[in-house]
């Protein structure tokens, strides 16, 4: 049975999914059914990490920063905001975030190095949060940036020498792929919210570049990847169903994130 478990097809791909699915239908009719993300995460987190979080190494600050990200996002759903505070607010937490989790990483580069390493990866994590943002009340299409983002992350990191953050990757991008297939079976949207949101473009803006500095994803993996929300965002006719919304937008994030696996690969 332990051995069962320990696969890691088991641990980044069967559980999540099937967790994201019971999340999905469970909570939808309370509209969180966008915690399906972090459900799916935390299942892997708990196969393969478990929620020890002594040592606090710079993976257990991403899966912590993560969970309280879930947690802002369910209490940003249940009052009124404003955009623009909401714009401010990213930005301060995405740089903010960055520096706690990356920081002793950065520190033992150079001032230049690092300085460069340092705005690089904040930009990236603010766009992604951003961009994702504007997604929030959009289920469709922030599902398919999530399950490309998740895929391309989790593959890319895989390929690039670190199994952890590639199942944690990975398992984001499944639980993405879940939350779409109970859409596509149902016909209807789910609710999505900054809940779905912000913990998923935090896990997966934080994912890559820790991949980038604590083993050997090629740096220009970052701007292939940061590409996949914007894609999300591509025009449709508005005659089209929620099933073709999804398919087509699905596999536009799906050839951005094969990009970034491709690259990936290619350093090996």
């Amino acid at each position: 049975m332990n051995e069962w478990i320990s696969h890691p097809m088991i641990q980044s791909i069967i559980a999540p999914f099937i967790a994201a699915l019971i999340a999905s239908e469970l909570f939808n009719r309370l509209r969180l059914s966008g915690l399906v993300v972090i459900a799916g995460f935390c299942t892997t987190v708990y196969l393969v990490a478990d929620f020890n979080f002594e040592p606090l190494s710079a993976i257990k600050k991403i899966i912590l920063s993560g969970l309280i990200a879930a947690a802002i996002g369910v209490l940003l759903d249940s009052t009124q905001n404003n955009w623009r505070f909401m714009l401010y607010l990213i930005v301060i937490a995405c740089c903010n975030v960055v520096l706690w989790v990356l920081w002793p990483v950065l520190q033992q580069k150079e001032i230049q190095e690092a300085s460069i390493y340092g705005i690089g990866i904040v930009t990236y994590v603010t766009w992604v949060a951003i961009l994702m943002d504007r997604l929030a009340t959009k289920p469709a299409r922030a599902g398919s940036a999530g399950m490309g983002l998740g895929m391309g992350t989790g593959i890319s990191a895989l390929f690039s020498a670190s199994a952890l953050l590639g199942q944690l990757g990975l398992s984001i991008g499944i639980a993405c792929s879940a939350y779409l297939l109970t859409q596509l079976v149902s016909g209807r949207p789910f609710f999505c919210g900054r809940t779905f949101t912000l913990p998923l473009s935090l896990l997966c803006g934080l994912i890559a570049p820790a991949t980038m500095v604590l083993a050997q994803m090629p740096w220009y993996c970052l701007p292939v990847l940061a590409a996949i929300p914007l894609v999300a965002h591509v025009p449709l006719p508005r005659n089209w169903s929620l099933r073709q919304q999804i398919i087509v937008l699905s596999i536009l994030t799906l050839i951005i994130g094969s990009a970034s696996i491709l690259l990936a690969w290619s350093k090996i």
